[in-house]
């Protein structure tokens, strides 16, 4: 009986051997054409915003740790290089003075926000006349880390923006504590209609949506006649430097982290306009950015102090001062004569982790 039952296995095997290979092959098929159309659609949104030319007015929000700002925005677009925009009104704004620090934390948010409202004043007056160049969503090297550590999901949207025909591409990270974002783009042509940034929590931090917008060519070629103007650009505060020219500005050897979260790279490095012997470090996953500035200036290195509202922690020796306002935590301290400055939004014990291998690099110089 085990014989016959063997034979009869053994000769059905062929068959259900082929029927396993064609059902993964078919999965794998899938899988791959998944992969590839969600790539293909993220790539193709790259491309739209490279190439597809367009003038039109967007409402902004920003949702930050002192409240929410939402103001209208008039932008062009002219490929390749041709991206600029203007405020053209401010909607609402609420500042939020609650801290988890008691008293002491509301009066020092008081403080800074007063501050801020001044300075908020003056930049708004500013904005009105003045035209801003921005940098497109999308690079090559951020859609590969996209890929990398995201997850692309692309569906259909029954909703219409600007009159517009949408589909959605939503990214959703792989590993935990990273953001979300949503993008509503124009099935005609893939031009983002509408972005969505939404932080580990799933709270909305960011979004703008097109309230009207034109993508036809002798619209957008009239406009621009009449905008490049007015259009007075500010000298650019930083600009992209090599690791090598970091050094020439430090006078010693930038000290990179050993540790990064999963997932992230260096993605540019930079010096600043009017601060010297300081570089700007920028490190992202695709998605999710955290800087680090070091500096050997000799003021900011006797700077040392405990800075108001910020606790003093100990790491492997070395007193390190922490701040966290909403859910970007900041870090500063000073480690073989450099001080280091690292912020983003990521967990504590990720950038906790940063400090730390940062400091225990300094100390093998």
């Amino acid at each position: 009986m085990r014989i016959h039952k063997y034979l009869i296995c053994y000769k059905n095997f062929p068959i259900t051997l082929s029927l396993l290979c064609s059902s993964a092959l078919i999965f794998s098929l899938c899988v791959s054409h998944t992969l590839f159309a969600d790539t293909n659609t993220l790539e193709r949104i790259a491309e739209a915003e490279r190439e597809v030319n367009y003038v039109g007015v967007r409402l902004k929000t920003f949702i930050w740790s002192r409240g929410t700002r939402t103001f209208e925005e008039l932008v062009i677009h002219k490929s390749p290089d041709i991206l600029y925009g203007k405020e053209i009104s401010a909607v609402g704004e609420r500042k939020s003075f609650a801290g988890s620090r008691g008293d002491e934390n509301r009066r020092d948010n008081h403080r800074s926000d007063r501050d801020e409202n001044r300075r908020n004043g003056r930049e708004r007056g500013r904005e009105q006349i003045e035209w801003r160049q921005h940098n497109h969503l999308f690079s090559k090297k951020e859609i590969a880390l996209i890929a990398q550590n995201y997850n692309l999901e692309k569906s259909s949207s029954t909703e219409k923006i600007a009159n517009y025909e949408t589909d959605v591409l939503t990214i959703t990270p792989k590993f935990a504590n990273r953001p979300t974002k949503r993008i509503f783009f124009a099935r005609e042509n893939g031009a983002i209609l509408r972005a969505e940034s939404l932080d580990a929590e799933g709270v909305l931090r960011a979004m703008f949506v097109y309230t009207r917008i034109s993508f036809d060519p002798e619209t957008v070629e009239r406009k621009w006649d009449t905008f490049q103007k007015e259009i007075k650009l500010e000298p650019e505060h930083s600009h992209s430097i090599s690791l090598s020219a970091g050094e020439k500005i430090l006078n010693v050897k930038p000290i990179q982290p050993e540790y990064l979260p999963p997932g992230f790279q260096l993605r540019d490095v930079q010096s600043i306009k009017g601060r010297q012997n300081t570089i700007h470090l920028i490190y992202t996953d695709g998605l999710s950015d955290f800087s680090m500035f070091e500096t050997t200036d000799k003021r900011s290195l006797r700077d040392s102090g405990r800075r108001r509202g910020w606790d003093t922690i100990e790491i492997d020796g070395t007193r390190v001062h922490k701040h966290r306002r909403g859910p970007t935590y900041a870090f500063s301290w000073s480690s073989s004569d450099i001080r280091f400055f690292l912020f983003g939004d990521m967990p504590a014990s990720e950038m906790q982790k940063v400090v730390e291998s940062i400091i225990q690099i300094a100390k093998k110089k």
